[in-house]
């Protein structure tokens, strides 16, 4: 599912880039005729896409990089409809509200497409975020060292509705998603696993949503902090047949500790609860999702990772990034036991391993006017595994 995830805050991402008033020096023009000026900073001539970003355009396809280890190389497009609107005011600026559709694929079979609207409402003091998807996806689900090779077909619906507090940086809200997969292996290995995973989930459940904002830029900040926690109830009243409680928190922190060096901090942590009776579908455990380590590969009742990061600008433009952190999955988990199939059992926090990640990047500041970098990453873990990932904003997904 971190996939979808990816794909899911690469649309925001892209909707974002156009959170400020029309560029002086930017021209209103159609998506076929550019001005070469567009591309270039104002500043000392290098490749730079502020004014570019800065410009009105009504249609806009955006290219999707696929580079997550667990459904492989793979790619797709975003097809933008930016609306007219850009209201500002001296306090804030409002991005415009964009509708789109998108798709990807990947090199195991994995497919995936959606149409989505993000609108920003009064002055940024109302926003609302409606998707629809349908998704084919092939990954690897994990029984401690043990991958299940699984087939998620299906389709989901999400609509959030957030609300400003005032003139703070609180917003309060709250979202709904339902999700009808039908979960089923890709092979015949292993049969006596199948009353676990082989099943159609359907969920169907409501959230109350916090949010703190500080920092100087969604995209790659240098200062401040993003906090933000939820409560999810998963309920068969909500739609669906499953009931439980998922509810987590997270919490990044960027500060400048010397000239063109920021240090960055993040905590995160999730949890879900079910009452006796009731299941909790694997595909809705938390899991730990850090640079380095494939989506989904360790999974529990509960999850808590800490991550550092250190980027420093070392030539005009340029970034050097080094990070590291580690994670640990606890609670109740199921593991393999040959003869008898998934036996489920708890560990404790403390008995918990940890699984720690990290690696380094690089930054090219494509947007100086909105603080915008991007780059690659490269990650290794316990296990030597390598992975590469292409980053533009920030590592740190705030969704």
């Amino acid at each position: 599912m971190h996939n979808l995830k990816i794909l899911f805050i690469s649309v925001c991402f892209l909707t974002l880039l156009h959170s400020t008033e029309e560029s002086n020096a930017a021209k209103e023009t159609g998506f076929f005729s550019f001005d070469k000026n567009l591309f270039f900073g104002e500043d000392d001539g290098k490749f730079d896409m502020s004014a570019y970003l800065s410009t009105k355009y009504g249609f806009m396809p955006m290219p999707v990089i696929v580079t997550e280890p667990a459904v492989g190389y793979g790619g797709g497009l975003n097809l933008m409809f930016l609306h007219d609107s850009l209201a500002s005011s001296i306090e804030r600026k409002s991005p415009p509200s964009i509708s789109g559709v998108a798709g990807i694929g990947t090199e195991n079979g994995t497919l995936f497409g959606a149409a989505y609207h993000l609108g920003f409402w009064k002055e940024d003091t109302i926003r609302s975020t409606t998707a629809v998807g349908a998704l084919d996806i092939n990954m690897n689900f994990y029984l401690r060292d043990i991958g299940i090779d699984m087939n998620l077909k299906g389709y989901a619906a999400y609509q959030e509705l957030m609300f400003r507090l005032g003139e703070s940086n609180f917003f309060l809200g709250g979202n709904y998603v339902y999700v009808d997969i039908d979960s089923k292996k890709n092979n015949e290995e292993l049969p006596i696993l199948n009353p676990l995973f082989e099943h159609e989930f359907k969920m169907g459940a409501l959230a109350a949503v916090i949010q703190y904002d500080t920092r100087d830029t969604i995209f790659t900040p240098s200062k401040g902090l993003f906090a933000k926690a939820s409560l999810r109830r998963v309920d068969e009243n909500f739609g669906g047949n499953e009931n439980f409680w998922r509810y987590g928190a997270k919490a990044f922190y960027f500060h400048p500790i010397m000239d063109k060096v920021t240090f960055g901090l993040r905590v995160e942590g999730e949890a879900v609860h079910a009452s006796d009776g009731d299941r909790i579908p694997y595909i809705a455990k938390p899991s730990i999702n850090m640079r380095g380590i494939t989506a989904m590969r360790y999974q529990g009742e509960k999850m808590l990772l800490g991550e550092m990061q250190v980027r420093w600008e070392f030539i005009d433009r340029w970034n050097m990034v080094l990070f590291g952190g580690a994670g640990k999955v606890y609670g109740d988990e199921y593991r393999f036991v040959p003869g008898s199939g998934a036996v489920q059992e708890s560990i404790s926090f403390q008995d918990a391993p940890t699984h720690p990640a990290g690696g380094v990047g690089f930054r090219y500041e494509l947007a100086r006017k909105f603080g915008l970098w991007g780059g690659l990453d490269f990650a290794t873990n316990e296990e030597n595994d390598f992975a590469v990932y292409i980053t533009v904003g920030s590592a740190w997904g705030a969704f």
